[in-house]
């Protein structure tokens, strides 16, 4: 039985994972065949890049959550898969779904970029290439993260997939929306913000409302360490974005918006370079609205114009193995 049907026919409230995971995974089943077109997409793009065979590769599943693109890898005759998350629960869902489905990576870790890299020094292995599906606009530290992975890898070739398409000013009118909510809370929870003021007012006892109100503002997109950091040494966190905002608990950005500019700035000192083309909508979960979106996705399979794609995918790669394309 394809995987695909293996995915569709397991019962995940008996795989003891957690509520969250349950809900995220009951949410994608019903649109489970879009995921598989992006997961093939994804996964032909880094075949073409490399040009290699899939059973002569080391590929990396970045921030795969619950398993299903690692699988799907494996079930295309990928060498050696590598899955990487930092949450826990994820992992411990990959784990779960891999047994019951009968597939599962070769390699499992709980951690980041970091990590990673420390398991191919202690292996002496390199990875080929690195696939990340709706992860990097919540990466905290990106500088850090790229420094981790070129330094397991020099020449990897990296994808990723974003629906944070800052080209796109209908989504990203929506994102503010989210990011919005996020900084300043709803009725029912409280914001980034007030739980950064929160965290200076216990560690910073003497401020006044003036200064709390000010650090609080001057510390969007840090995490708690490094508010009480840069309140410490007077250095307030000057975004140029005014939506970016991240969870001062994890680190984890609210669908963060970047540039071309701003990602090519990113990997320029490993002397690589940075290309977008578009995404695709979904065809075949709803009727309304599947022409339109089919005549949509011929008109960006034919464009370097991204103002129409719902997510972008970022092609990272040395300067020397390919040309730049224009935005």
């Amino acid at each position: 039985m394809a995987l695909y049907d293996r995915l569709k026919q397991i019962d995940y409230t008996q795989l003891g994972i957690s509520d969250y995971s349950y809900r995220y995974i009951a949410r994608l089943l019903p649109y489970l065949d879009y995921y598989f077109e992006i997961y093939r997409h994804m996964l032909d793009e880094m075949l073409a890049a490399l040009g290699r065979p899939a059973e002569s590769l080391t590929l990396v599943d970045y921030g795969g959550g619950h398993g299903f693109f690692s699988l799907y890898m494996k079930e295309r005759g990928v060498g050696r898969v590598v899955y990487v998350d930092y949450n826990p629960a994820a992992v411990q869902t990959a784990q779960a779904v891999s047994r019951v489905a009968g597939l599962q990576p070769d390699v499992m870790l709980q951690g980041d970029a970091r990590t990673l890299r420390q398991w191919c020094e202690e292996h002496s292995l390199m990875p080929d290439g690195l696939i990340g599906l709706d992860v990097i606009e919540h990466i905290y530290t990106l500088d850090e993260f790229f420094g981790d992975l070129y330094a397991a890898a020099p020449s990897l070739a990296m994808l990723f997939s974003t629906a944070s398409n800052p080209y796109n000013h209908r989504l990203v009118s929506r994102l503010h929306r989210v990011m919005r909510n996020d900084e300043l809370g709803t009725a029912t929870k409280p914001g980034f913000l007030q739980l950064r003021r929160q965290y200076i007012a216990e560690h910073f006892p003497d401020f006044n409302d003036k200064e709390l109100d000010y650090w609080a503002a001057n510390t969007r997109g840090l995490v708690y360490a490094d508010v009480e950091r840069a309140v410490r040494s007077h250095s307030p966190n000057l975004l140029r974005d005014p939506y970016n905002t991240c969870d001062p608990a994890t680190g984890s950005w609210t669908e963060r918006l970047l540039s071309l500019e701003e990602y090519r700035g990113l990997v320029q000192p490993y002397n690589s370079d940075v290309y977008l083309t578009n995404g695709f909508y979904d065809v075949g979960a709803r009727k309304m609205g599947r022409g339109l979106r089919r005549l949509l996705n011929r008109l960006l399979r034919n464009s370097m114009n991204t103002a129409l794609a719902p997510f972008i995918v970022l092609h990272v790669h040395p300067r020397s193995s390919s040309t730049s394309l224009p935005l």
